[in-house]
C-alpha cells in the first residue's frame, strides 16, 4: 500500500497547491474599502475546488474498502520510514513556534489579544501532544501518555476554532474567514478521528479523508493576511495531518483470499 498512499499524498499536495493558487487570487478581488468582495467567478471556482477536492478523496476510501486496515494507534501512525524518523518532529516544533509567538504578540490591530494569548498557550500544549505522540507511538506501556497527548491536540482545535471564529465574527467580508472556519472545522474531526486509534474505536478511512482535507484547507487558508503566528499554525498543521494521512493509508494492507492455516478452514460439523 506503500504506492497508494504516495499517489494520495500526490493528489493531495497537487490540489492543495491548487486551492492556494485559487486563494491567493480570490484575496486580490476583495475590495477593503467598501466592505465587501467584488462579485467574481473565481469565488466559485474555490468552492468546485474543495468541493470535487472532497469527493476525489470520497472515491479513494471507496477504493481503500478492499484492504485491511489497522486498528491500532502503533500500526497506523508508526511510519516504519527512515524520513518518517527524520520529520515526525518537525510539525510540533513549528507549532510550538507559533504558539510563543502568538502568546507574546498577539498581532497588531486583534480585538480580543487575550483571547490569542490562550490560544497560544493552547497551541503549546498541542505542540506538546504532538511531539509526545510521535515520540510514544511505538512503546505500548505508554498509552495513558498517548491518549492525553492526542486530547491536548483536540483541546488545541477546540480552542483554534473558538478563536478564530471570534475574531471573524466582526468581518463583513465572508471570503476572508470562511475558508479558515471549514479548515479548523475539518481539522478538529481529523484529530478527532485520528484518536479513535487511541481509544480503541479506530476509523481509519474517515481518519484518512479528514486529515488530507483538512491539510488541503490548510495550505490553502496559509494565504490568507491573519499574521505569521496563524500561518505558521496552519503550515504546522497541514503538515502534521499530511504525514498521519500518509502512514495511515500506508498502513493499509491487501486482504487474504483464504485461510491462512488449514485449522481456519474447518467447518463447525467437522
Amino acid at each position: 500500500m506503500r504506492s497508494e498512499a504516495y499517489k494520495l499524498s500526490g493528489f493531495t499536495v497537487v490540489i492543495s497547491a491548487l486551492g492556494f493558487l485559487l486563494r491567493w487570487l480570490q484575496d486580490m478581488r476583495l475590495q477593503s474599502e467598501a466592505g465587501l468582495p467584488v462579485n467574481a467567478p473565481i469565488s466559485w471556482f474555490v468552492c468546485l475546488v474543495v468541493l470535487a477536492a472532497a469527493v476525489a478523496l470520497g472515491g479513494f476510501m471507496f477504493r481503500y474498502r478492499q484492504y485491511d486496515a489497522p486498528v491500532t494507534a502503533e500500526e497506523a501512525l508508526s511510519g516504519h520510514t527512515a524520513v518518517y524518523g527524520v520529520i515526525k518532529l518537525l510539525p510540533a516544533l513549528v507549532l510550538a513556534v507559533a504558539g510563543l509567538i502568538r502568546v507574546v504578540r498577539p498581532g497588531e490591530g486583534v480585538l480580543f489579544p487575550m483571547m490569542h494569548r490562550v490560544c497560544g498557550a493552547a497551541t503549546l500544549l498541542g505542540a506538546f501532544g504532538a511531539g509526545t505522540v510521535a515520540m510514544n507511538i511505538t512503546k505500548p506501556d505508554r498509552a495513558a501518555a498517548q491518549r492525553t497527548s492526542i486530547c491536548l491536540m483536540i483541546l488545541f482545535a477546540v480552542v483554534w476554532l473558538i478563536t478564530g471564529y471570534r475574531d471573524a465574527a466582526g468581518d463583513p467580508v465572508v471570503w476572508r474567514f470562511v475558508v479558515e472556519i471549514v479548515a479548523e472545522c475539518v481539522v478538529l474531526l481529523a484529530f478527532y478521528y485520528t484518536a479513535g486509534f487511541f481509544f480503541g474505536v479506530p476509523h481509519p478511512l474517515r481518519a484518512v479523508f479528514a486529515c488530507d482535507l483538512g491539510a488541503m484547507l490548510c495550505i490553502m487558508s496559509a494565504i490568507d493576511p491573519s499574521g505569521m503566528a496563524q500561518s505558521m499554525t496552519f503550515a504546522a498543521v497541514a503538515a502534521q495531518l499530511l504525514i498521519w494521512a500518509f502512514v495511515i493509508s500506508a498502513s493499509f494492507r491487501t486482504k487474504p483470499l483464504g485461510p491462512v492455516r488449514p485449522e481456519e478452514a474447518e467447518t463447525p460439523g467437522e
